[in-house]
């Protein structure tokens, strides 16, 4: 089994509060969102802590990074922008009426946030300045992802994922089949879109048209990741993973 090979975590990183977002950082770096409002900063190799970030007024809920610069996202419904090199605190991009709750960087040097006030906004990763908002979700969008051939994916509350252009954000197509939050949104290395949700499924989209693939009966899927190959889900209680054909079919890993 491919599965069989006992994954080991190398280290534990000790906290005193709730952690909600994780982000792999420039310069050899792991950047950590918390409940009290800070972003931690560890050696990504040997687990040193580097530095704390201070400055948003509730828990931080969303990281990005892009280049040399690393946003953080929080329920002060604020994005601050902070020097990847040290620490230094660049900008802070207001304009949500609500929590943040997702980040993506582009290509195209936008950064893209979602919010629990529906909205999707654009901005300059350059100077932030705001350049559109996306509208047409009918609650809180929850998941963001920037896909191949210029699009960009948005999960929500209610149940959904659109898809805009990244280049002018256009409206395209909106998916359906999920039944509750859309938790997660991650494209597969066989170029079709994965979406976790509070309904308990992962459902897997073709690239090309958003034909629904497959889907997978899990727990409440909280976020995903591909890894090596392999999809990896967080639950509420448990890691899974799986091939990409064996999708369903899931041996959780020894930790």
């Amino acid at each position: 089994e491919a599965y069989a090979k006992g994954w080991i975590a190398p280290r534990t990183l000790e906290t005193t509060t709730w952690a909600f977002a994780v982000a792999v950082g420039p310069y050899g770096t792991l950047y950590v969102g918390f409940y009290d409002g800070t972003v931690r900063v560890w050696d990504a190799v040997n687990g040193t802590p580097i530095r704390t970030l201070e400055g948003h007024a509730e828990v931080v809920t969303a990281l990005a990074v892009a280049d040399d610069t690393v946003y953080s996202g929080s329920h002060d419904c604020t994005i601050r922008g902070w020097s990847g090199k040290d620490g230094t605190h660049i900008r802070t991009l207001s304009g949500h009426e609500d929590v943040v709750s997702a980040l993506a960087v582009g290509s195209n040097g936008k950064l893209y946030s979602a919010s629990a006030d529906s909205t999707v906004r654009v901005w300059s990763t350059r100077d932030g300045a705001h350049i559109q908002t996306l509208l047409g979700h009918t609650a809180g969008v929850s998941a963001l992802l920037i896909g191949p051939d210029d699009r960009v994916f948005s999960g929500s509350e209610d149940t959904t994922i659109r898809v805009w252009s990244a280049d002018d954000g256009a409206y395209f197509q909106t998916l359906k089949g999920h039944t509750q939050t859309i938790t997660s949104l991650v494209w597969g290395p066989d170029r079709k879109l994965y979406s976790g949700s509070m309904d308990c499924t992962i459902r897997v989209w073709s690239g090309q048209d958003g034909t629904i693939f497959k889907t997978a009966d899990e727990s409440n899927v909280c976020t995903m990741a591909w890894i090596d190959g392999t999809l990896c889900a967080g639950t509420q209680s448990d890691i899974l993973v799986w091939s990409p054909d064996r999708l369903g079919a899931t041996v959780p890993p020894s930790f």
